[in-house]
């Protein structure tokens, strides 16, 4: 099966990469978790800057979602995932993270995916978001995920069990409805839990990857501190924050992701770039384009 209605296959794989989903079939078989801690002095800086008069702006949550959005748009293959034993790239770029409706034990909490196009700016994203936020704090809101949930529950446990197998073969083949992959929101580029939300202290801590769906990255991110220095007579602060990275080894190589979380440093050092349209890779080649540069190859040598 080489098409898929979520995403287009990836040809152009090292031909050594092309054997890790036969040798690490699960996506569990294949994370790797990365701490970094990354400095926020310039983000924040930038969004007080650009506070509005009425007290509204941007926040760390939205500035970080736009930086890794847009890491992921400059670093396409973050946005690969592997199925039924081959590398696809999704058709879109998008983001899931949970939100409660208030900060009580038994408040509840939702979940629903973003989607953006990889050349929207700061301002489109933070809208997307900030909507995302207020729809999934409405009281007693049930979101997409919680129907489709609700929904299959009332069935008995044994046809569950079917359905889901049934799912889980058409997701595996690629024709799963889109409507099943926002209900679940395990399909998106990215899964994020702002753990500093709720002053989760001591580090941000990894997040495994689900075998369900498609998502191959997930990150976590930590209560935010502000580092102060004394050099001679003059004092200096940083602001940072530790964030978790889990990925599925298999979409890219270690160089690839290294570079990437460079990029996302550059661009949170520098928000502004966050402000206009990127300038776009190629998109991947497509199964002619491949055995035509294959062959130009192999007539080159």
């Amino acid at each position: 099966m080489s098409r898929r209605n979520d995403a287009v296959k990836v040809y152009e794989v090292p031909t050594y990469k092309q054997m890790f989903p036969y040798i690490m079939p699960e996506r569990c078989d294949s994370l790797v978790y990365q701490n970094m801690v990354l400095d926020l002095t310039n983000a924040v800086a930038f969004i007080k800057e650009n506070k509005r008069s009425d007290g509204s702006g941007y926040r760390i949550f939205e500035l970080f979602i736009a930086a890794m959005m847009r890491t992921i748009s400059l670093r396409p293959e973050l946005n690969r995932f592997i199925a039924n034993y081959q590398y696809w790239k999704r058709n879109d770029l998008s983001v899931n993270f949970f939100v409660k409706e208030d900060y009580t034990d038994d408040a509840t909490e939702h979940s629903m995916p973003v989607y953006f196009s990889e050349e929207m700016t700061l301002e489109q994203m933070s809208k997307l978001i900030d909507d995302a936020i207020i729809e999934q704090r409405k009281p007693s809101n049930e979101t997409v995920t919680d129907r489709a949930i609700l929904f299959f529950l009332k069935f008995p446990k044994p046809l569950i069990r079917m359905i889901a197998s049934f799912i889980r073969m058409l997701d595996r083949h690629g024709k799963a409805p889109k409507a099943l992959s926002d209900a679940d929101g395990l399909h998106t580029t990215l899964f994020i839990s702002n753990m500093g939300s709720i002053g989760l202290g001591g580090g941000s801590p990894h997040h495994h990857l689900f075998e369900w769906g498609t998502t191959s990255l997930f990150v976590t991110m930590g209560v935010m501190k502000r580092v102060r220095r004394s050099i001679g007579d003059s004092k200096t602060y940083t602001d940072t924050m530790e964030v978790g990275f889990t990925v599925d080894e298999r979409i890219t190589d270690g160089f690839y992701f290294t570079k990437s979380i460079k990029l996302l440093q550059d661009l949170l050092n520098n928000p502004q770039l966050l402000t206009v349209k990127p300038i776009l890779p190629p998109p991947p080649l497509s199964k002619k384009e491949y055995r035509q540069k294959l062959k130009a190859a192999r007539k080159a040598s």
